[in-house]
């Protein structure tokens, strides 16, 4: 039987995702709505994961809604939207696979909610062996600082900080890393 903070928290993590997968749903339809095509959803780029009112949604999640969890986002090629959410320093949707999820991932999305935006290790690790079906990739670190990774660069992550700052990150190609750095 769960104690009262593991529902407690089990009930913040289902409002996370709730919150996020709204977000992106309003997003999604505001961007069809202004389109004025046929064109299926599943087949537009770009849908919502490059909105940075987006982000911040991901982020409240993240900092305000759960304590200071990492949570997770995939769009896949279809633009469908998979969250989850793990602990204070590492997600993977493990148990709760992203089940229906269609090849390449247009972009993954995940927080570092003890505010820094770079690619850990296994940040390098995943983009390293995922470089071939993902399209692009964010990390989230506060509010206007991020990093930004694309299928064109896959050995670079451009970090920018307060919408002023920008550097980048780099590392060898194929690096093999277990452990976070």
């Amino acid at each position: 039987m769960e104690d009262r903070e593991e529902v407690y928290l089990n009930k913040r993590r289902k409002l996370a995702e709730e919150l996020i997968n709204s977000h992106y749903q309003y997003l999604s339809a505001d961007i069809m709505r202004s389109a004025h095509t046929d064109v299926k959803l599943s087949d537009m780029q770009d849908v919502a994961y490059h909105d940075l009112s987006f982000h911040k949604t991901i982020w409240k999640a993240s900092t305000q809604i759960l304590p200071s969890l990492e949570v997770q986002v995939i769009v896949d090629a279809k633009n469908q939207c998979f969250v989850t959410t793990g602990s204070a320093g590492y997600v993977e949707f493990g148990m709760n696979p992203p089940v229906g999820c269609t090849l390449p991932i247009r972009c993954w999305i995940h927080t570092h909610p003890f505010g820094a935006a770079y690619f850990s290790g296994i940040d390098i690790k995943t983009v390293s062996t995922w470089v071939n079906l993902m399209e692009t990739a964010y990390v989230l670190g506060g509010d206007g600082h991020y990093g930004f990774w694309e299928q064109g660069k896959p050995n670079e992550l451009e970090i920018t900080t307060s919408h002023k700052y920008f550097t980048t990150q780099e590392w060898e190609p194929r690096r093999n890393l277990e452990e976070e750095e």
